[in-house]
């Protein structure tokens, strides 16, 4: 089973549905687009509805969990697998705060020497008013709580800042607190691993689009766009990124006696002197840069997942294509605001040419062709030689994809790392 209904989902589901162990790949609740995937059905049980999903786990004796988004690690939907008897993958809701509370991360980090960017915790509006008053210069507001990679703005000047606080206090992800951090500057990348206790399997590096639109403008997304490898990553940042960040990490977890299950995702800015500082920690895989990377996955996705949930790393040994991959996000108007949604879409089964696969995310079925649902509609995502051949293959095809108010980036891949 997969958990999830976005395109990460739909992307792990297509993944799995390919090898030779899976007979049958459930994704609850899917969308319109796992609908149409061979050996892959839907059930209709919300992402928040953990007890449903773990009981319907048991009785149907799966032998594989895949939770793609945060919301039900930090609920405890693996606990009640763990309960039951059912593998999975994903951390249980102790340490999924990783992810669910970015001021337990904060502390985590200073408590263990993981760089990170310096900052402030506020409980209270006008502590953080006043904070901000006393800083110069472009600071970064964080909202504790899960946001669906929105709530972090990062804020040019004093009054954008007292203006994102403000509204992040409002929010239900603020309950806990707001961050004021120093603002760092350089270039970011995704590092993941798929871990178990203090053994992981490093994933290639990936470069997401944050900003909503084109040149890094605009307000901070859940994704919109991503690909595989990042040009900056070398051995020797790889290396430095594992032992500064990474591997103190999972070995504190594991000092604790609270060994680390499932992805582990480090958001990276590498600075200027090439010196990687974590923003932020997800207990998951990330989205979109999962349709990316399992785009360039060569083994059998079942054999790593099923090896990482056993607690049996050490016999697999996935491989990867080295041709570059890429996907670019179709967005509904409005997004990351309030979404326009229930607009038919077109093109989706246009002719097209080898090495491009459109992951569906809010999407649902409509009389006649799937409709939009949701903020990130598609994500359109291709292989090629190199990085230009699969940018121009992905914008080819979504050339050829059309709904009301269609948004999305054109520059996917164009801007990267110094």
């Amino acid at each position: 089973m997969v958990v999830g209904q976005g395109a990460r989902e739909h992307a792990l589901a297509w993944a799995l549905a390919r090898s030779p162990h899976v007979e049958q790949v459930t994704v609850a609740p899917g969308n319109a687009g796992t609908l149409t995937e061979p050996q892959v059905r839907n059930l209709a049980l919300a992402t928040d509805q953990v007890d449903a999903i773990a009981k319907h786990a048991e009785a149907e004796h799966l032998d594989l969990v895949v939770v793609g988004p945060e919301g039900p690690l930090v609920a405890g939907l693996v606990d009640r697998l763990d309960e039951a008897g059912v593998a999975s993958i994903g951390p249980p809701s102790h340490l999924a705060v990783l992810e669910g509370s970015k001021i337990y991360c904060k502390r985590f980090c200073e408590t263990h020497a993981i760089p990170t960017a310096p900052a402030r915790i506020h409980a209270r509006l006008e502590e953080a008013l006043e904070d901000i008053a006393s800083r110069q210069g472009p600071m970064v507001i964080k909202a504790s709580g899960l946001c669906a990679g929105k709530g972090v703005v990062v804020a040019e000047t004093r009054a954008e800042a007292e203006a994102a606080a403000r509204t992040l206090f409002t929010l239900s992800a603020a309950r806990e607190g707001i961050l004021v951090e120093s603002c760092l500057r350089g270039w970011e990348t995704s590092y993941i691993v798929l871990a178990n206790g203090t053994r992981y399997l490093a994933w290639p590096s990936a470069q997401d689009h944050k900003r909503l639109r084109s040149g890094n403008l605009g307000p901070n997304t859940g994704g919109m766009g991503a690909f595989s490898p990042s040009p900056g990553m070398t051995p020797a940042l790889e290396t430095r990124i594992r032992q500064t960040i990474i591997e103190p990490t999972l070995n504190a977890l594991a000092e604790a006696r609270t060994p680390y299950r499932g992805f582990l995702y480090a958001g990276i800015m590498v600075d200027a002197s090439g010196v990687p500082h974590l923003l932020e920690f997800n207990c998951r895989l990330g989205d979109p840069e999962t349709q990316a990377l399992l785009f360039r996955l060569e083994s059998d996705p079942y054999e790593m997942l099923d090896a990482a949930a056993r607690g049996q790393l050490d016999s697999c040994k996935p491989r990867w294509k080295p041709e570059p991959a890429l996907t670019v996000v179709l967005a509904s108007p409005g997004y990351p605001g309030p979404c326009e949604t229930g607009a038919p879409i077109s093109g989706l089964d246009a002719p097209h040419e080898m090495g491009v696969k459109i992951f569906h995310a809010a999407t649902r079925p409509g009389p006649a062709k799937p409709i939009t649902d949701g903020g990130r509609v598609l994500s359109v995502t291709a292989t090629g030689a190199n990085l230009e051949a699969a940018r121009q293959r992905a914008y080819a095809r979504i050339r050829q994809i059309a709904f009301t108010g269609m948004q999305y980036r054109e520059d996917i891949g164009l801007v990267s790392s110094p």
